[in-house]
């Protein structure tokens, strides 16, 4: 048996190693290191594959925003190690986006030219390349590395008409504070959409699904200071801050605890009920284990582990 297995069999072994990994990553960043293998999306895709995915995270974002098209500028936090997306934002009428990402995640060059050229004759986006499709030639791009996005928007002094991001809230460090900023930047009739995935990513695989939901805040703190690990900011923070924005907008539930479907983004009342008993079944079953902070909160908002969050400001 693997020292990994060993390790991964063991919630305090587990956390152990993330503790030691945490120290690893403030040493990069304290080197300037930004290198990280979290966002490589694409390593493991063919193109039709990458294809796919480009644009189903695109006609996302059309369509929770409820757009026909983008306009003006645009912002999309945690790119990865594409910017295919953006690629198709500009495309789709966005005059100019900004890439913005605390880490800069592995890509392989090769791999991205053969994407934006693809996406270039299919679309007809050759007009937005200087020169012959790659990364470096996308025009009206600008990628803002190693720019967390907890300070970009306080301190760039944009305005966006769109701000864009999907499984990144959940990395943040303070996600309501920048979502605080990301509001004050937002142009009149601005939009912003967030798909945030409240699960693990992994962390705990092979326990119970809420097995993050234990631990001290303490020891949360000491595992994902540094690595950008889960930062368990759940569905009440965020409904709490859109009630008090003066923004309009929702949020739809996008996947439950314990449930491995991904839900057609709704209300918790519009979800399959057998789904919905299996995740407050997930929540019951650890409940009694769940550290201060989480034990006051409802199964309903417990279950619920992953979230589109959609806020709008007024034109006026």
């Amino acid at each position: 048996m693997s020292l990994r297995v060993l390790i991964k069999r063991s919630v305090a072994l587990t956390c152990a190693y993330y503790l030691f990994d945490d120290w690893r990553a403030r040493r990069r960043l304290a080197a300037g290191d930004l290198a990280t293998g979290s966002g490589a999306r694409h390593e493991n895709l063919d193109i039709d594959a990458s294809l796919a995915y480009v644009d189903r995270v695109y006609g996302d974002y059309l369509a929770y925003g409820g757009l026909e098209r983008f306009t003006g500028s645009v912002a999309e936090i945690g790119p990865g190690d594409s910017f295919a997306v953006a690629l198709r934002i500009l495309g789709g009428g966005a005059e100019h986006v900004h890439a913005i990402d605390r880490w800069v995640s592995r890509r392989d060059a090769e791999a991205q030219r053969r994407i934006y050229s693809a996406l270039a004759e299919r679309d007809d986006l050759a007009r937005l390349f200087d020169g012959a499709p790659a990364e470096k030639t996308i025009r009206n791009l600008t990628y803002h590395a190693g720019q967390p996005a907890e300070t970009f928007f306080r301190e760039s002094g944009l305005r966006f008409d769109a701000i864009l991001s999907r499984a990144v809230m959940e990395h943040l460090y303070d996600p309501l504070a920048a979502l605080d900023d990301m509001a004050e930047s937002l142009a009149p009739g601005g939009v912003m959409v967030h798909r945030i995935d409240l699960r693990d990513h992994g962390m705990f695989a092979g326990h119970h699904p809420l097995t993050l939901l234990t631990l001290s805040g303490g020891l949360h703190w000491r595992i994902t200071r540094s690595a950008g690990r889960p930062n368990r900011v759940l569905l009440p923070a965020y409904r709490a801050w859109l009630e008090g924005s003066g923004l309009a907008g929702g949020i739809a539930v996008s996947r439950l605890a314990g449930v491995a479907a991904e839900q057609n983004p709704a209300p918790w009342e519009a979800l399959d009920e057998s789904a919905r008993a299996q995740a407050l079944d997930c929540v019951r079953a650890i409940r009694p284990r769940l550290a201060e902070g989480f034990k006051a909160m409802r199964d309903e908002d417990l279950a619920v582990a992953g979230l589109v969050l959609i806020a709008r400001k007024s034109h006026h």
